[in-house]
């Protein structure tokens, strides 16, 4: 997903469904606003304590007693803007968290009381502290102790803060130039719940009236209903599989023991659940002279389905090769049906690659091990023609993206999302 320092949920799952629609439930945008107010509250707190501690330093360096006296009388002023700012910060983010307790969303939640401690107990009693001394022209050496740690103080401050903006760019990634957009929430009925491989889901989901979306987008998915919840939070992004001609949203994911995962698994046909959406910028680039390369790695298939069945359906010029990375053929979803796709279509090239070296592959006669440079160009020619789109857990993902790097592929022609899937 991706926000400077938004509390955004990178979790892709599939869904398609067929079901009797449902009218809307929540309002529309309900997470809209706090994904908003999030990551400008975060930065307008984050640039009020840097021009303070800024000031403060260049003043004492370079300025007058004069000028040091005018800037500790008013920095007291600026917390009108930075008290209001650190508490829409840490609101929006508890708001959008929905009970996330670990990975990059765990440790923005766990740094946030640490910046509002240090805020409260300490920058704004110094600031005080500071002011009065400065208006009565004291400045001794406890006037420039404090001044001391003061300055540590906003320089921890700055840090934690710099850290959250840096782990909501990368978990809101995957909805960057889209998530200021009047999302629509509403409900939706569930038709089923399937196996799509091994230890794999795939939920069944009726398309809400007037509801559209571009292959490759996503929606985050929240269960009404939910019977537990545990550190991993109470909603998901899920990436849609099915293309947008197809009747139903196809949703999938792999199955862990978290508590959302638990409760998706047993849903009955009939069941209610909540999206909002769409979101995300991973779509096919409109240049059909450039080929499309898609690197998978397990459920990371899942926008790719979207954006390879919508070209074909469009007739589209684009060439696509797939590159489709899983453990054993038993746990590649969708692969039966996209190796049949490859075979109707000239413009579609799919290369499955098994990972798994025992007796489990024994009987596989495609490709094995990891993608290379040279499978890279065996199968899609010229390495910097294409435009490169690659999905998978981080590892695989962090790998892909070295592999091309490394291989002199514009960074700006690699798109990548990463799928924890917790």
């Amino acid at each position: 997903m991706m926000l400077s320092s938004g509390y955004g949920i990178v979790i892709m799952m599939t869904t398609s469904s067929r079901g009797p629609a449902v009218p809307s439930s929540p309002p529309a945008g309900t997470l809209v606003v706090p994904r908003v107010v999030h990551p400008v509250a975060g930065a307008i707190a984050f640039f009020t304590i840097a021009s303070f501690w800024v000031s403060t330093l260049v003043t004492e360096l370079f300025g007058s007693r004069a000028a040091l006296v005018a800037l500790k009388t008013a920095i007291p002023w600026g917390f009108w803007l930075l008290i209001p700012a650190l508490v829409a910060t840490g609101a929006s983010g508890f708001v959008l968290a929905r009970g996330q307790k670990q990975g990059r969303l765990g440790a923005k939640a766990r740094r946030m009381p640490f910046i509002a401690a240090n805020g409260l107990l300490v920058l704004v009693p110094s600031a005080l502290f500071l002011a009065d001394r400065a208006r009565a022209g004291v400045f001794d050496r406890a006037f420039y102790g404090v001044q001391v740690l003061e300055l540590v103080a906003g320089a921890v401050n700055l840090t934690l803060l710099g850290m959250g903006m840096r782990d909501g760019f990368a978990l809101t990634a995957w909805k960057r130039g889209s998530f200021l957009k009047a999302a629509r929430a509403c409900a939706a009925r569930v038709s089923g719940v399937e196996a799509a491989a091994q230890g794999t889901v795939a939920l069944r989901v009726a398309k809400p009236p007037g509801f559209t979306f571009r292959a490759g987008q996503a929606v985050y998915v929240a269960l009404p209903r939910a019977k537990g919840s545990d550190g991993k939070g109470t909603v998901r992004t899920l990436s849609i599989a099915s293309a947008p001609h197809e009747e139903a949203l196809l949703l999938s994911t792999r199955i862990s023991e978290s508590s959302f995962k638990q409760d998706l698994q047993q849903l009955s046909n009939g069941a209610e659940i909540q999206i909002e959406g769409p979101y995300g910028d991973l779509v096919l680039h409109e240049d059909a002279t450039r080929p499309a390369v898609f690197i998978a790695g397990g459920i990371g298939i899942t926008p790719f389905r979207s954006m390879i069945l919508d070209a074909i359906d469009r007739g589209l010029a684009h060439r696509l090769v797939l590159f489709y990375s899983n453990r054993t053929p038993e746990s590649a979803a969708f692969l039966t049906e996209l190796t049949t796709r490859a075979a109707a279509h000239p413009n579609f090239v799919i290369v499955p690659m098994m990972t798994d070296s025992g007796p489990a592959n024994a009987a596989w006669r495609g490709e094995r091990g990891a993608l290379t440079r040279e499978r890279l160009v065996q199968y899609a020619g010229d390495i910097a023609a294409p435009v490169y789109y690659i999905a998978g857990p981080p590892s695989m993902v962090s790998a892909m993206q070295s592999l091309l790097l490394g291989a002199s592929v514009r960074r700006a022609d690699i798109h990548a999302e990463m799928f924890t899937g917790y």
